[in-house]
């Protein structure tokens, strides 16, 4: 439940961190299969996207023209990994599955790490001008849909940087809020997949969710009021150092 408060407050705050703090927490601390990690972590998610994209929302850190077009590309993305999933299951047997699933979820993180830290001077050097960029948006929805499907990382520590660099104009609390609701329209969807492959533990899914609810409404409304920078050099390092453990 800790992890689960801790984790949901990182991401309802930042648009960051979510998947790829609690994954590697479930592998690393919790022993928990690679595959178990991800199912778990995106059912028990669900919720706490909804409750974040419920308060960003209501406080009007949401711009709905980013969210459609990330969901046009992020949902059918998600299928796609989903069924990659399912071809890799069955072609490469579990043993291996799992070896693959634990390096692609640190390779993930580490990527995640890096874009992390260039979003920290993006933000610092943002250009006023404004350009609309609705192909390029719906293919980062598509690439990060695939990528949550497969390792459950990717809808906030992925997404938020790649669309500060696309769409310079829009201010970072509705990037933030766009993303965090455009993941709470995706995730069930990639969710819904690995219930039906069995890659749920559903006691450990309940108790992350009892921390998480109240911390992602925490997070959003940190958001509206004090910024994210102050996380930003913490889950950096936390990603990176979780991302070589993993590989």
């Amino acid at each position: 439940m800790a992890a689960g408060l801790l984790v949901g407050t990182v991401a309802g705050m930042s648009g960051i961190g979510g998947g790829s703090l609690l994954a590697p927490i479930l592998i690393l601390f919790f022993g928990v299969k690679a595959s178990i990690a991800v199912g778990t972590d995106l059912l028990y998610s669900v919720p706490m996207k909804a409750l974040a994209a419920y308060a960003h929302v209501r406080q009007g850190t949401v711009d709905l023209g980013v969210v459609k077009l990330l969901a046009a590309g992020g949902i059918p993305g998600a299928l796609v990994g989903l069924a990659a999933f399912a071809f890799a299951r069955s072609h490469i047997g579990e043993a291996q599955l799992e070896h693959v699933l634990r390096h692609a979820i640190g390779i993930v993180i580490l990527c995640a790490s890096a874009a992390t830290l260039v979003l920290t001077f993006v933000v610092r050097k943002r250009p006023a001008t404004t350009v609309s960029r609705p192909r390029v948006t719906v293919a980062i929805g598509a690439a990060v849909g695939f990528m949550v499907a497969l390792t459950s990382i990717g809808s906030g520590s992925i997404t938020l940087p790649l669309l500060l660099l696309v769409l310079p104009a829009l201010k970072l609390r509705s990037l933030i809020g766009s993303e965090i609701v455009f993941a709470a329209l995706m995730v069930p969807v990639a969710a819904a997949g690995h219930v039906a492959f069995a890659n749920v533990d559903w006691s450990m899914a309940l108790s992350l969710t009892a921390g998480a609810l109240p911390g992602a409404y925490l997070g959003a409304r940190l958001c509206a009021r004090l910024g994210e920078r102050s996380l930003r050099p913490a889950v950096i390092g936390i990603l990176a150092f979780a991302g070589f453990k993993l590989l």
